[in-house]
Protein backbone atom coordinates (compact mmCIF):
# COMPACT_ATOMS: atom_id res chain seq x y z
CA UNK A 1 0.00 0.00 0.00
CA UNK A 2 1.22 3.48 -0.87
CA UNK A 3 1.69 5.94 1.96
CA UNK A 4 0.02 9.34 2.05
CA UNK A 5 1.41 12.49 3.65
CA UNK A 6 -0.66 15.55 4.45
CA UNK A 7 -1.21 18.25 7.03
CA UNK A 8 -4.27 17.56 9.17
CA UNK A 9 -6.24 18.70 12.20
CA UNK A 10 -7.61 16.18 14.71
CA UNK A 11 -11.32 16.96 15.02
CA UNK A 12 -12.40 13.81 16.90
CA UNK A 13 -10.69 11.15 19.00
CA UNK A 14 -11.89 8.03 20.81
CA UNK A 15 -10.26 4.99 22.46
CA UNK A 16 -9.76 1.98 20.21
CA UNK A 17 -8.81 -1.46 21.49
CA UNK A 18 -6.25 -1.51 24.32
CA UNK A 19 -3.74 1.23 23.51
CA UNK A 20 -4.89 2.75 20.22
CA UNK A 21 -6.97 5.71 19.16
CA UNK A 22 -9.54 6.13 16.43
CA UNK A 23 -9.22 9.63 14.98
CA UNK A 24 -11.14 11.78 12.58
CA UNK A 25 -8.70 13.95 10.67
CA UNK A 26 -9.57 16.99 8.59
CA UNK A 27 -6.74 16.89 6.09
CA UNK A 28 -5.35 19.46 3.71
CA UNK A 29 -5.15 17.18 0.67
CA UNK A 30 -7.59 14.30 1.14
CA UNK A 31 -10.54 15.72 3.06
CA UNK A 32 -11.99 14.12 6.15
CA UNK A 33 -10.38 10.81 7.04
CA UNK A 34 -10.87 8.18 9.74
CA UNK A 35 -7.56 6.80 10.97
CA UNK A 36 -6.13 4.49 13.62
CA UNK A 37 -3.17 5.67 15.67
CA UNK A 38 -1.50 2.53 17.05
CA UNK A 39 -0.14 2.86 20.58
CA UNK A 40 -1.28 6.48 20.88
CA UNK A 41 -2.74 5.87 24.35
CA UNK A 42 0.50 4.52 25.79
CA UNK A 43 2.26 6.91 28.15
CA UNK A 44 5.43 6.87 26.03
CA UNK A 45 3.76 6.26 22.67
CA UNK A 46 5.42 8.14 19.81
CA UNK A 47 2.03 9.29 18.49
CA UNK A 48 0.61 10.32 21.84
CA UNK A 49 1.22 14.09 21.70
CA UNK A 50 0.26 14.60 18.06
CA UNK A 51 -3.03 12.71 18.24
CA UNK A 52 -4.76 14.83 20.89
CA UNK A 53 -7.99 16.59 19.99
CA UNK A 54 -7.35 19.90 18.14
CA UNK A 55 -3.70 19.11 17.37
CA UNK A 56 -2.44 20.10 13.94
CA UNK A 57 0.42 18.23 12.33
CA UNK A 58 2.02 16.47 9.37
CA UNK A 59 0.56 12.98 9.16
CA UNK A 60 1.76 9.98 7.18
CA UNK A 61 -0.62 7.06 6.83
CA UNK A 62 -1.45 4.00 4.78
CA UNK A 63 -4.98 3.71 3.44
CA UNK A 64 -6.77 0.60 4.68
CA UNK A 65 -10.05 -1.10 3.92
CA UNK A 66 -12.00 0.60 6.73
CA UNK A 67 -9.52 3.00 8.34
CA UNK A 68 -6.25 4.64 7.46
CA UNK A 69 -3.30 3.53 9.60
CA UNK A 70 -1.04 6.32 10.81
CA UNK A 71 2.62 5.39 10.51
CA UNK A 72 4.20 8.70 11.51
CA UNK A 73 3.21 12.20 12.54
CA UNK A 74 5.00 15.44 13.39
CA UNK A 75 3.39 18.09 15.56
CA UNK A 76 2.99 21.55 14.03
CA UNK A 77 0.76 23.16 16.66
CA UNK A 78 -0.94 21.73 19.74
CA UNK A 79 -2.98 24.83 20.67
CA UNK A 80 -2.19 23.72 24.19
CA UNK A 81 -3.40 26.88 26.01
CA UNK A 82 -6.91 26.14 24.73
CA UNK A 83 -7.08 23.16 27.06
CA UNK A 84 -6.78 25.34 30.15
CA UNK A 85 -10.09 27.09 29.50
CA UNK A 86 -13.17 24.86 29.53
CA UNK A 87 -15.32 27.53 27.84
CA UNK A 88 -12.85 27.91 24.96
CA UNK A 89 -12.44 24.14 24.68
CA UNK A 90 -16.18 23.77 24.31
CA UNK A 91 -16.33 26.53 21.68
CA UNK A 92 -13.50 24.81 19.79
CA UNK A 93 -15.39 21.52 20.10
CA UNK A 94 -18.36 23.21 18.45
CA UNK A 95 -16.19 24.27 15.51
CA UNK A 96 -14.81 20.73 15.20
CA UNK A 97 -18.32 19.26 15.42
CA UNK A 98 -19.50 21.48 12.58
CA UNK A 99 -16.58 20.46 10.38
CA UNK A 100 -17.42 16.83 11.06
CA UNK A 101 -21.12 17.39 10.36
CA UNK A 102 -20.80 19.34 7.11
CA UNK A 103 -18.15 17.24 5.39
CA UNK A 104 -18.47 13.61 4.35
CA UNK A 105 -15.43 11.35 4.43
CA UNK A 106 -12.90 12.20 1.70
CA UNK A 107 -14.44 15.66 1.33
CA UNK A 108 -12.69 18.75 2.62
CA UNK A 109 -11.44 22.25 1.87
CA UNK A 110 -7.87 23.49 2.44
CA UNK A 111 -9.08 27.05 2.96
CA UNK A 112 -11.49 25.95 5.67
CA UNK A 113 -8.71 23.99 7.38
CA UNK A 114 -6.56 27.12 7.29
CA UNK A 115 -9.41 29.19 8.72
CA UNK A 116 -9.96 26.84 11.64
CA UNK A 117 -6.28 26.62 12.56
CA UNK A 118 -6.10 30.42 12.55
CA UNK A 119 -9.15 30.66 14.80
CA UNK A 120 -7.71 28.08 17.21
CA UNK A 121 -4.44 30.01 17.28
CA UNK A 122 -6.17 33.30 18.11
CA UNK A 123 -8.18 31.64 20.86
CA UNK A 124 -5.23 29.79 22.38
CA UNK A 125 -3.03 32.91 22.36
CA UNK A 126 -5.82 35.15 23.76
CA UNK A 127 -5.56 37.48 20.78
CA UNK A 128 -9.24 37.78 19.87
CA UNK A 129 -11.13 40.89 20.91
CA UNK A 130 -14.22 38.67 21.09
CA UNK A 131 -13.96 34.86 20.98
CA UNK A 132 -17.59 34.44 19.97
CA UNK A 133 -17.14 36.77 16.99
CA UNK A 134 -14.66 34.28 15.54
CA UNK A 135 -17.14 31.46 16.12
CA UNK A 136 -19.97 33.22 14.28
CA UNK A 137 -17.49 34.22 11.58
CA UNK A 138 -16.72 30.51 11.17
CA UNK A 139 -20.43 29.58 11.07
CA UNK A 140 -21.07 32.06 8.30
CA UNK A 141 -18.01 31.23 6.22
CA UNK A 142 -18.67 27.49 6.54
CA UNK A 143 -22.29 27.75 5.41
CA UNK A 144 -21.28 30.02 2.53
CA UNK A 145 -18.62 27.55 1.33
CA UNK A 146 -21.22 24.78 1.56
CA UNK A 147 -23.59 26.78 -0.64
CA UNK A 148 -25.95 27.37 2.30
CA UNK A 149 -24.89 30.85 3.36
CA UNK A 150 -27.79 33.10 4.37
CA UNK A 151 -28.74 36.09 2.22
CA UNK A 152 -27.81 39.21 4.17
CA UNK A 153 -27.83 42.05 1.62
CA UNK A 154 -31.52 42.15 0.69
CA UNK A 155 -34.89 40.73 1.68
CA UNK A 156 -35.19 37.09 0.58
CA UNK A 157 -38.89 37.61 -0.19
CA UNK A 158 -39.13 40.89 -2.05
CA UNK A 159 -35.52 41.87 -2.78
CA UNK A 160 -35.72 45.18 -0.93
CA UNK A 161 -32.43 46.34 0.57
CA UNK A 162 -33.91 48.83 3.03
CA UNK A 163 -35.53 48.32 6.43
CA UNK A 164 -34.16 44.82 6.96
CA UNK A 165 -35.45 43.87 10.38
CA UNK A 166 -35.80 40.11 10.59
CA UNK A 167 -34.36 36.74 9.63
CA UNK A 168 -36.16 33.75 8.16
CA UNK A 169 -34.69 30.39 9.15
CA UNK A 170 -36.90 28.67 6.57
CA UNK A 171 -36.12 31.00 3.66
CA UNK A 172 -32.50 31.45 4.60
CA UNK A 173 -31.88 35.11 5.08
CA UNK A 174 -32.87 38.64 5.98
CA UNK A 175 -36.40 39.94 5.58
CA UNK A 176 -37.68 43.51 5.53
CA UNK A 177 -40.29 44.85 7.91
CA UNK A 178 -43.00 44.58 5.25
CA UNK A 179 -42.30 40.87 4.70
CA UNK A 180 -42.00 39.73 8.32
CA UNK A 181 -44.12 36.66 9.04
CA UNK A 182 -44.93 34.69 12.20
CA UNK A 183 -41.98 32.44 12.89
CA UNK A 184 -39.38 34.89 11.60
CA UNK A 185 -36.75 36.12 14.04
CA UNK A 186 -36.95 39.91 14.61
CA UNK A 187 -33.43 41.37 14.69
CA UNK A 188 -31.80 44.76 14.34
CA UNK A 189 -30.61 45.91 10.95
CA UNK A 190 -27.21 46.52 12.57
CA UNK A 191 -26.89 42.80 13.33
CA UNK A 192 -27.65 41.89 9.71
CA UNK A 193 -24.93 44.34 8.59
CA UNK A 194 -22.41 42.87 11.01
CA UNK A 195 -23.28 39.30 10.03
CA UNK A 196 -22.49 40.24 6.44
CA UNK A 197 -19.14 41.61 7.61
CA UNK A 198 -18.37 38.45 9.59
CA UNK A 199 -19.15 36.37 6.53
CA UNK A 200 -17.02 38.40 4.11
CA UNK A 201 -14.14 39.99 6.02
CA UNK A 202 -10.86 38.16 6.71
CA UNK A 203 -10.69 36.23 9.97
CA UNK A 204 -7.75 38.37 11.09
CA UNK A 205 -9.86 41.52 10.71
CA UNK A 206 -12.74 40.00 12.68
CA UNK A 207 -10.29 38.87 15.35
CA UNK A 208 -8.86 42.32 16.00
CA UNK A 209 -12.06 44.38 15.74
CA UNK A 210 -14.12 45.34 18.77
CA UNK A 211 -17.73 44.15 18.48
CA UNK A 212 -20.86 44.65 20.53
CA UNK A 213 -21.03 41.59 22.81
CA UNK A 214 -24.81 41.42 22.76
CA UNK A 215 -25.06 41.45 18.97
CA UNK A 216 -22.28 38.88 18.65
CA UNK A 217 -24.15 36.46 20.93
CA UNK A 218 -27.39 37.11 19.02
CA UNK A 219 -25.63 36.32 15.77
CA UNK A 220 -24.06 33.17 17.19
CA UNK A 221 -27.40 31.90 18.52
CA UNK A 222 -29.21 32.79 15.30
CA UNK A 223 -26.67 30.99 13.14
CA UNK A 224 -26.80 27.93 15.37
CA UNK A 225 -30.57 27.84 14.86
CA UNK A 226 -30.05 28.19 11.13
CA UNK A 227 -27.41 25.46 11.07
CA UNK A 228 -29.63 23.19 13.16
CA UNK A 229 -32.32 23.56 10.51
CA UNK A 230 -29.83 22.75 7.74
CA UNK A 231 -28.45 19.68 9.53
CA UNK A 232 -31.78 18.49 10.88
CA UNK A 233 -30.32 18.08 14.36
CA UNK A 234 -28.88 20.08 17.22
CA UNK A 235 -25.18 20.31 17.93
CA UNK A 236 -24.41 18.93 21.39
CA UNK A 237 -21.31 21.04 21.94
CA UNK A 238 -23.12 24.34 21.39
CA UNK A 239 -25.80 23.50 23.93
CA UNK A 240 -23.04 22.68 26.44
CA UNK A 241 -21.22 25.90 25.53
CA UNK A 242 -24.31 27.99 26.26
CA UNK A 243 -24.69 26.33 29.66
CA UNK A 244 -21.03 26.95 30.53
CA UNK A 245 -21.00 30.56 29.40
CA UNK A 246 -24.22 31.20 31.36
CA UNK A 247 -22.59 29.77 34.48
CA UNK A 248 -19.48 31.89 33.93
CA UNK A 249 -21.53 35.08 33.61
CA UNK A 250 -23.29 34.36 36.93
CA UNK A 251 -20.04 33.91 38.84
Amino acid sequence: MASVKTKALVIRESPYQDNDKLLTLFTEKYGKQRAIARGARRRKGTLRSVTQLFTYGDFMYFEGKNFANISDATLIESFYPLRGDIVKVTLASYVAELLDAFYDFYQGDPEMLKAVTHIFYYWSEHQAENDEALAVCFQLKLTRIQGLGPELTHCVRCGKREALSGFSIQDGGAVCKDCLKPGDVPIEGALITEMHRWMCEPIKTVCHTKWDDRRVRQGLDLMDRYITAQLGRRTKSYQFYKELSAQSSRQ
